[in-house]
């Protein structure tokens, strides 16, 4: 049996438990009052995409959003604004609670689960299709997928020093249709260190909506990295991660960025980026910006927590401010559900569109897709995240931007549930572009499907 260096993490066996038909787990305490709320689903998150791997990864909103109300309810002594995030990070501070606010048991356990999920390497066989009328868009954390159509199957291993995960896919994206090895990677840990090398989307930052720093718009490009682990007096928790990337239709052939995110109050925590794009080893027309992101949890108000939160980065200088963003969330029961919104307003300065880049264009694309939402001009949005007691998902989001000439409005509805022996998610998304010069409308619509299915 495999372990995460986790040190306080129990057995499954201390809790009575047992799984539905769909792969999904409810678990009941003694304590009758827990009992009751922990009928809302603990662990919807168990399809998706990444399970036995090192990280809790960037492709769940849903279960990012419970370990954001654990992190705003003071359970957690580590930063929650770096994706991928290791495992033995905020490992130990998953406890089997029987006590507290109803929603902070529920989000515990659900996390809880999932960590013991990918401990003991159950479901580490995937196999998922998808069919899209369009290519998704890029509206947020943890999309669901960016092709237009695709079929994948993956294995997955998780082990004290080695861990792997195999995913072949045939899939069509911007038109081109091919196979390919995306979300795959190689890792070996020591203990505090993590090495690994391949292609799993990452999200650093606050942001739910909008991300100034580095996000999963695009399809990850292929990259090595090294990660670190540590605790002192005067950082807390704290991690620093080396990512080389080589992103494909770029300007660079490289990209190169290092992050350390910190905790070092129990209600404040901040991460500090530093971005490089070159075109070779001893290139002089390298590309760099600067980057910072912090968050403050709020008081709660009984079962409400809540927090707010700031995102600012560079120009092509950097210490000249490009972009900058803020943002409010707060999650609360909803009779025996839970729900999430999220408030986010993004500004740029007036040096965001004098000061250029040496090639004439932002830096952070990955086959002509933005990396982030840094290109902007200006932007508001607002988002729901429901989580239902039947283990159904809803995610509902609105955006309201201008990039240039043009002004942007966009929506879209997912809806996640359990069917099949698997998960079915289906969503819509629709966008309108009007140029406010000649006065025309482009309107983009995309519906699709998908079905997960782990063994």
């Amino acid at each position: 049996m495999s372990s995460l260096n986790v040190n306080n993490i129990l057995s499954l066996s201390t809790t009575k438990s047992y799984v539905l038909k769909h792969g999904y787990v409810r678990r009941c305490h003694v304590n009758d009052a827990v009992s009751k709320i922990l009928l809302v689903p603990l662990a919807m998150s168990v399809s998706v995409a990444s399970m036995a791997s090192p990280w809790l990864e960037a492709n769940d909103p849903f279960l990012r959003s419970s370990l954001v109300l654990l992190s705003d309810a003071g359970q957690m002594s580590s930063p929650v604004n770096h994706y991928p995030m290791r495992w033995s990070l905020f490992g130990d501070d998953l406890t089997y609670l029987n006590h507290g606010s109803d929603v902070v048991v529920v989000a515990n356990q659900q996390l809880l689960y999932t960590l013991n999920t990918a401990k003991l390497n159950r479901g580490n066989r995937l196999f998922k299709v998808v069919n899209g009328s369009n290519s998704s868009l890029p509206l947020g954390f943890g999309q669901f997928n960016e092709d237009e159509k695709g079929v994948y199957t993956s294995v997955e291993s998780l082990g004290n020093v080695f861990s792997y995960r195999l995913t072949a896919g045939y899939s069509e994206y911007q038109d081109d249709t091919s196979l390919n090895l995306d979300d795959s990677y190689f890792a070996y840990s020591t203990g505090a260190w993590l090495w690994s090398i391949g292609n799993v989307d990452r999200w650093w930052g606050q942001g739910w909506q909008h991300n100034l720093i580095l996000a999963s718009y695009a399809k990850a490009a292929p990259d090595v990295s090294v990660s670190y682990i540590g605790k002192n007096s005067v950082l807390g928790v704290w991690s620093i991660e080396s990512v080389v990337a080589q992103p494909a239709h770029s300007d660079y052939d490289y990209h190169s960025a290092t992050r350390l995110v910190s905790k070092p109050l129990s209600r404040f925590e901040y991460g500090i980026t530093y971005q490089t794009w070159f075109s070779g080893i001893n290139s002089i027309q390298d590309e760099k910006q600067l980057a910072v992101d912090a968050k403050l949890t709020l008081p709660s108000i009984a079962s409400f927590y809540h927090s707010v939160y700031a995102e600012a980065a560079s120009t092509s200088n950097e210490s000249e401010l490009g972009a900058w963003l803020f943002g409010w969330t707060g999650s609360f029961p909803l009779g025996e559900n839970v729900a999430r919104i999220v408030l986010e307003s993004q500004q740029t300065s007036d040096a965001h569109d004098t000061t250029p880049w040496l090639s004439g264009s932002y830096p952070s694309v990955t086959d002509k897709v933005a990396n982030t939402t840094y290109e902007l001009d200006d932007s508001v949005s607002v988002a729901l995240y429901l989580q239902l007691k039947n283990d159904h998902q809803i995610g509902m989001s609105y955006q309201n931007a201008t990039l240039d000439n043009e002004s942007i409005r966009s929506t879209q509805f997912t809806y996640n549930l359990p069917a099949l022996a698997g998960m079915v998610r289906m969503g819509t998304s629709y966008q309108q572009r009007k140029n406010n010069t000649n006065q025309s409308d482009t309107d983009q619509r995309n519906l699709w499907v998908g079905y997960e299915f782990r063994f």
